[in-house]
């Protein structure tokens, strides 16, 4: 798990640094929340990323069973994340949408790719 919390670290540090490039650049698209929604993303992937590893000490089917109870779990989390913004937040609906979409995007491409190398080095 160490050397997960500190891959996760490194690539919540690179993404901060993209995006707070981008938005230097477009500004008029920057909202108050992004550094929170980095955070919250990284929690998330956190928890999910602990509860496989002790999952994948389980067999096979227990795991999946884990897996996809993770994952519904953390669709819910963002889905309700999602629909308590856009209902306080109306007018910064759209680029709050896209902003969220790019790091589910990214958080889910780092989340696999580390979850691979994680169980490959525990078999």
């Amino acid at each position: 798990m160490q050397k997960y919390i500190t891959r996760l670290l490194i690539f919540t540090a690179v993404l901060s640094l993209i995006v707070y490039g981008l938005f230097t650049v477009l500004e008029q698209f920057y909202l108050p929340i992004v550094p929170y929604l980095i955070a919250f993303f990284a929690s998330i992937s956190a928890l999910v990323h602990f509860i496989l590893l002790k999952a994948s000490n389980y067999r096979i089917t227990k795991f999946s069973t884990f897996f996809m109870g993770s994952v519904t779990l953390k669709l819910f989390m963002y889905i309700i994340f999602l629909v308590v913004y856009v209902l306080f937040d109306r007018e910064n609906a759209v680029p709050f949408l896209i902003t969220f979409f790019v790091f589910y995007l990214a958080f889910t491409i780092f989340e696999t790719i580390s979850l691979l190398i994680d169980l490959k080095e525990k078999n």
